[in-house]
């Protein structure tokens, strides 16, 4: 059967249009997010420019090293840890106390600039107020890595923690970092194409609604700390195995857990989950300090205040300050910190 010059004619013309209305699409939501950030897109350029493949096949990725993006509108420049801060002595000096921080997006300062988020405030703080007289110095590195939990941070723990040598570690605990994660597909297009991005994220939210699988955020989250949960098992397995690492050295464990900011009413139900937390972390003999009534009380008439913006409800340089001040508390508070014996 032959086809007539004109079918052909059409097929082209319609892939020549189809073509150009998605480039001419690119490179409309290119302009739109430059001018306006768009939450998914800046997540995006973060999986392009900060994230690559862990060698090791370990987790699904980790921080390219000594790399540098703009996202959300601040600067974000990376070790050679893939950590966010300045590079650091490979031996520590002395007179230094080095304390290391893991955790997610929300630890890295994800729309903080560097000199404003948590760890960086409490450094400079504890360096400036000297809480215990003329010594020690302090240095906070900020192992955070978007799109982590427990068991990522678990391996990512057992990468740095014997090149770091802490005297410290605090792990950054969120409410979601029970939550199993897959291993992730290097999908081109995606990390590509902003408009595939866009359009996928929308796609896949309006699926979840359509197939009834959506749930409310309090629900999900409860699901996973129910006391016959395996993803809640795991977790407190691995958050042990990290403190009896921790322990061998006489390196203190600290557990600061961190509110999810959509809910921090006086009625909210999040409250005896997060006291949850706390019981099954102290029961595992591991200092915990639990933010949720510092930030209901300070932030829980308007949360939007703490949101860097309206798609993006990640605590924004308020919400740092806040998470700075809890930190200096609890450290300031030890004696001397009950760092490493003879470190």
């Amino acid at each position: 059967m032959r086809f007539p010059k004109q079918f052909f004619f059409g097929l082209i013309f319609i892939a020549g249009a189809t073509l150009l209305t998605l480039a001419a699409g690119e490179g409309i939501i290119r302009i739109i997010s430059s001018v306006h950030l768009i939450y998914n897109i800046e997540m995006v350029k973060y999986a392009r420019e900060l994230k690559m493949r862990d060698p090791k096949g370990e987790v699904s990725h980790v921080h390219r090293p000594s790399a540098h993006a703009r996202l959300m509108g601040v600067d974000i420049s990376l070790n050679s840890l893939g950590q966010r801060g300045p590079e650091r002595s490979p031996e520590k000096p002395s007179s230094t106390k080095r304390i290391l921080v893991f955790g997610s997006s929300i630890t890295m300062g994800w729309g903080v600039p560097y000199e404003k988020v948590f760890t960086s405030v409490a450094e400079e703080r504890l360096n400036r107020e000297k809480p215990f007289g003329n010594g020690p110095v302090f240095e906070i590195e900020n192992a955070g890595i978007g799109n982590y939990n427990t068991h990522f941070q678990y391996k990512l723990f057992q990468n740095q923690y014997p090149v770091v040598k802490p005297d410290m570690v605090v792990l950054h605990y969120f409410i979601s970092d029970v939550q199993p994660r897959s291993m992730g597909r290097n999908n081109l297009l995606l990390k590509h194409s902003c408009l595939a991005a866009f359009f996928f994220d929308r796609w896949s939210q309006l699926r979840l609604r359509m197939t009834g699988n959506f749930k409310d955020l309090f629900a999900f989250y409860n699901d996973l700390y129910r006391d016959d949960s395996k993803a809640w098992a795991d977790t407190r397995r691995e958050i042990g195995e990290m403190r009896d690492i921790a322990a061998r050295d006489k390196v203190p464990f600290v557990i600061m857990i961190i509110p999810d900011i959509h809910d921090l009413s006086p009625g909210s139900p999040y409250g005896p989950l997060y006291q949850k937390m706390e019981t099954a972390f102290r029961a595992m003999d591991i200092p915990t300090v639990n933010t949720f009534d510092e930030f209901r009380q300070q932030f829980g008439n308007d949360v939007s205040r703490l949101w860097i913006q309206s798609d993006d409800p990640h605590p924004n340089a308020g919400g740092h300050a806040l998470m700075a001040d809890i930190l200096y508390r609890y450290l300031a508070g030890q004696d001397p910190m009950r760092l490493r014996s003879g470190s």
